[in-house]
C-alpha cells in the first residue's frame, strides 16, 4: 500500500525494468563509455569475435529480434567493480598498480579507422611491464576453466593493439578473469598473449561491415563458429543467404567437412578484406608523411627506432623509403 493507493508485486517489478530501460537514471557502476558517445559508429573490442554479418546488420541500424539483457550487463559491472576495487589494493601491495580502471576506466578510440575498446583495466606489474585486464561474469550455465571463449580472446587482443595504438603503453599480454555470479570467489584467470595481426584482420572486419551495400555482401561466419543461436539477426540472416547462395553440389562432403570447409572460406575473405584495408591505410599514411616532410622542408629524419627519407627525383613521383634505424 502507498499513499492509499495499492501497487502490486508485478506493478514493482515492471517499474524497475521501466526506469533501468530508460537509462535516464545515474549508472552505480562507474564506465568509460560516455553518454553521448555513439558506439554504432566503431567496430568495438566486444564485438571484435562477432559475426561479420551480425555487425553489418547492427551497424546499419537493422532492427533485430528485441532483447535487452540490461540485468546481464549491470551484472557484469558489479563484478567488475568488485574485482577490480580489490585487484587494486593488492597489487598495491605488492608494488604494481591498476590503470584505467573504476573511475579511471576509458575509451581507447582510432576514429580514422573505426576501432574503439573499453577495457576493463591495464595492470602495471613491479617491473613496469604491462598486461590488459577483462573482466567476465557468468552463471553456472557456463564454465571457462578448460580455456577462454574465443569472441573474448578477440576482445582482448584487440585491446592490447589498442593500447598499443593510441597510448604510450606497452601490454604485450592480457588477463581474462571469469566470475562466478553466485559466488565471486569462484574465479577462473586465462592469459591471452599479444598476437598484433589481429589490428589488421579487425581493418578488414570494419570495412565489411560497415562498407558493404548489403548483408548478403558479407561474410556470415558465425554459421560455423555457431553464434547464429545468440544472433538476433539470425532470421533476416537466412533470408539473406537464401537470396545471395543458391543451390550448389556438396561435393560428396559430409556436414562436418563442410562446415570445416565454411570457416576457412570465412577466414580467408576476412584476410583477404584485411590486406584491402591495410593497403588503403598503408597508402593514406605514407601520403600524409610525405605531405607532412615537403610542408615542413625536410627530406629525411631519423628517431625512435626509425629512419625516413624522401627522394624526389627529377622526372618522376617523389619516393618514400622507411626503415628501422
Amino acid at each position: 500500500m502507498a499513499g492509499g493507493i495499492m501497487i502490486t508485486l508485478d506493478d514493482i517489478r515492471e517499474m524497475i525494468i521501466e526506469a533501468r530501460c530508460s537509462e535516464a537514471a545515474a549508472r552505480p557502476f562507474p564506465s568509460g563509455v560516455a553518454a553521448g558517445d555513439d558506439r554504432t559508429k566503431f567496430l568495438n573490442a566486444s564485438e571484435a569475435g562477432w559475426c561479420t554479418r551480425r555487425l553489418w546488420y547492427a551497424k546499419h541500424g537493422v532492427a533485430g529480434e528485441t532483447h535487452h539483457p540490461y540485468g546481464i550487463f549491470d551484472r557484469g559491472h558489479a563484478l567488475e567493480l568488485w574485482l577490480t576495487t580489490y585487484l587494486a589494493a593488492g597489487l598495491a601491495r605488492a608494488g604494481g598498480r591498476l590503470l584505467y580502471a573504476g573511475t579511471g576506466q576509458k575509451r581507447l578510440m582510432l576514429p580514422d579507422f573505426r576501432l574503439a575498446c573499453t577495457p576493463d583495466g591495464l595492470i602495471e606489474w613491479q617491473d613496469r611491464s604491462e598486461t590488459v585486464l577483462e573482466v567476465k561474469s557468468h552463471g553456472t550455465a557456463q564454465n571457462y576453466d578448460s580455456g577462454p571463449s574465443e569472441m573474448h580472446v578477440r576482445q582482448v587482443e584487440l585491446s592490447i593493439e589498442m593500447f598499443h595504438e593510441t597510448t604510450a603503453h606497452r601490454p604485450e599480454d592480457g588477463i581474462i578473469i571469469y566470475g562466478l555470479a553466485e559466488n565471486y570467489d569462484r574465479l577462473t584467470l586465462h592469459r591471452v598473449e599479444r598476437r598484433p595481426a589481429v589490428f589488421v584482420e579487425m581493418l578488414g572486419k570494419a570495412a565489411a561491415a560497415f562498407d558493404a551495400d548489403n548483408a548478403a555482401l558479407v561474410t556470415a561466419e558465425g554459421a560455423a563458429t555457431r553464434q547464429c543461436v545468440i544472433c538476433p539477426f539470425r532470421s533476416r540472416c537466412a533470408a539473406a543467404q537464401a537470396a545471395a547462395i543458391p543451390a550448389t553440389g556438396t561435393g560428396g562432403l559430409d556436414r562436418t567437412t563442410l562446415r570445416s570447409i565454411d570457416r576457412l572460406i570465412a577466414a580467408r575473405q576476412r584476410a583477404v578484406e584485411a590486406e584491402e584495408e591495410a593497403a588503403r591505410a598503408r597508402a593514406e599514411a605514407e601520403a600524409e608523411i610525405i605531405k607532412t616532410l615537403t610542408n615542413g622542408g625536410a627530406s629525411k629524419i631519423k628517431r625512435n627506432g626509425y629512419a625516413v627519407q624522401l627522394k624526389t627525383p627529377t622526372d618522376g613521383l617523389a619516393v618514400l623509403e622507411i626503415r628501422s634505424a
